[in-house]
């Protein structure tokens, strides 16, 4: 990488790289965000806090190895773990260096799309074969409304997973460890991967039996070495087993690597995310470590001591607003904490849909989100594929769930069940193929709360946003709210720790304000 070092206020500066564009205009980095971004090692490891610039950084050295070596047309892919954190990446580099970074082969993509890449790959060359001797799959993001799927807990045992039978995949049963949707019955699981159908659970699930099998995982590093001249994965901590795994064979295969990301700040549980793996990584395999700490997010003493006093484990207490509409977002760890909170906050989303009433609420939200903050509510568009109805046509029609709303202006009881008979009509009238019928007594009235709850915030002058805290990881505002249940105020006083999962959610969640962060 010496033509970059060498000539850096060039290269980062004023030089215009083959295939860019005019070249945007941005802050100086810092001597640390620098070193980060331009260093020659070919592992690195930079380990960056809160509003640190690590996207900064990530699309900085994104450009410094695009255009270092032109003449080698291997791709350089960023990579991170959520398509709204991979579209983030990406359009930091295009401001960075200009819309030709990304032009063919380079590539922002989440993980799970470079997943499906290498299995798509290896089912081509035949390497392993699907069921139906399919080469092309259909990856859906969940099992929900698929035949044969449903909400699976603990309690119900087992369910069925895709393995390899030598190298041809088929399905196995194993116990139920964490509550998703999922299919139980062989017949309608294994139907559905005959037809060439699955969700980026079961490509998890082969991919990581392939890198197990040192033949197959030979495979695997053949294809990244000879397309691939480096990866950038962004939120490192956030990797699950399998990402980590990628992460070391590239490196193995002498692949520029690069992994960012700060340790406070893993939330992807959900996910299987390891972040106490990422240190053995980086050791194991002689990542070259690089610190960025100075953050431009906190413009107040107040935010930098809290950011400080939370990484210290020292306890921190919070001042209490009565106003939240002072704030700009309110945040909590879950979404029934938001709902319970004033009507002045409009929480973006109701959360897990369980069945179609609550997809059709959350229509009715998306109807008021849009509304106010000109967005689409949080799994919007889920709903309307649990409904059968496309997102743009519903949205084309958006009057009908506004006549609905205006229904259920008044807020009362006879209003919300008014409401909810008609909403069931106007699905219809969308075209939706399904039949939303009354629930049962106990159910109906869970939606009827619902609806009241959407109503009284319709009343309000004014309205601020509200989400959980992994929505709004990667993000800052002004002034933030937090709604904080009783025992999270007591890990405050406590002090954080960072190993404990639920403390890095309320590490991320008070490390968002700019200026000031309250609790509601």
């Amino acid at each position: 990488m010496s033509r970059c070092l060498n000539t850096w206020q060039r290269c980062s500066i004023s030089s215009t790289p083959p295939q860019r564009t005019t070249m945007p205009t941005r802050s100086p980095l810092t001597s640390e965000q620098r070193a980060a971004a331009t260093t020659t090692a070919n592992r690195a490891f930079i380990v960056a806090a809160p509003g640190s610039g690590k996207t900064t950084v990530a699309a900085e050295r994104f450009g410094v190895i695009r255009y270092d070596t032109p003449t080698d047309l291997r791709r350089i892919l960023a990579l991170s773990f959520t398509r709204s954190a991979r579209g983030e990446l990406a359009a930091r580099i295009r401001r960075r260096w200009g819309s030709g970074a990304l032009s063919w082969p380079h590539q922002a993509l989440t993980l799970d799309t470079l997943h499906c890449e290498i299995l798509a790959f290896l089912l081509r060359r035949q390497v392993i074969s699907w069921m139906g001797d399919h080469t092309e799959l259909t990856v859906l993001d969940t099992w929900r409304g698929q035949t044969g799927a449903r909400w699976m807990s603990k309690e119900m045992d087992y369910r069925r997973i895709a393995v390899l039978h030598g190298t041809t995949v088929g399905s196995h049963g194993v116990k139920i460890t964490r509550p998703d949707y999922n299919i139980g019955a062989k017949r309608h699981f294994e139907e559905h991967l005959a037809a060439g159908r699955c969700t980026h659970t079961e490509v998890r699930q082969i991919i990581a039996a392939v890198l197990r099998r040192a033949e197959l995982r030979m495979e695997v590093a053949k294809y990244l070495t000879a397309t691939t001249k480096a990866i950038i994965v962004d939120e490192v901590f956030d990797a699950n087993e399998l990402d980590l795994e990628l992460v070391r064979l590239a490196a193995s295969a002498r692949i520029s690597t690069t992994v960012i990301g700060d340790p406070w700040q893993a939330l992807y549980d959900f996910r299987g995310a390891r972040p106490e793996l990422v240190p053995q990584l980086v050791e194991h395999e002689g990542f070259e470590s690089f610190p960025v700490s100075a953050s431009f997010r906190f413009e107040t003493p107040a935010m930098i001591g809290i950011a400080e006093l939370a990484r210290a484990h020292r306890p921190i207490a919070l001042d209490v607003t009565n106003d939240a509409t002072e704030c700009n977002v309110v945040l909590a760890h879950r979404w029934d904490n938001l709902w319970t909170g004033p009507d002045c906050i409009l929480p973006l989303s109701f959360g897990r849909l369980d069945n179609q009433t609550d997809a059709a609420i959350a229509l009715l939200l998306d109807r008021l989100v849009q509304g106010h903050f000109g967005h689409a509510a949080i799994y919007a568009d889920e709903a309307a594929a649990l409904l059968g109805l496309e997102p743009d046509i519903v949205r084309a029609e958006g009057a009908l769930l506004g006549a609905v709303l205006e229904t259920l202006r008044p807020a009362t009881t006879q209003a919300a069940t008014a409401a909810i008979t008609a909403l069931r009509a106007v699905l219809r009238l969308l075209g939706s193929p399904r039949q939303l019928r009354r629930m049962p007594e106990a159910g109906e009235a869970v939606q009827l709360d619902r609806l009241l709850a959407l109503a009284r915030r319709m009343n309000q002058p004014h309205v601020v946003a509200g989400m959980t805290v992994h929505q709004a990881k990667g993000r800052e505002w002004p002034v933030v709210g937090l709604r904080l249940a009783d025992v999270e105020v007591a890990r405050l006083t406590a002090g954080l720790k960072q190993e404990r999962f639920d403390d890095r959610v309320l590490y991320v969640a008070l490390t968002r304000a700019a200026k000031k962060v309250v609790r509601c």
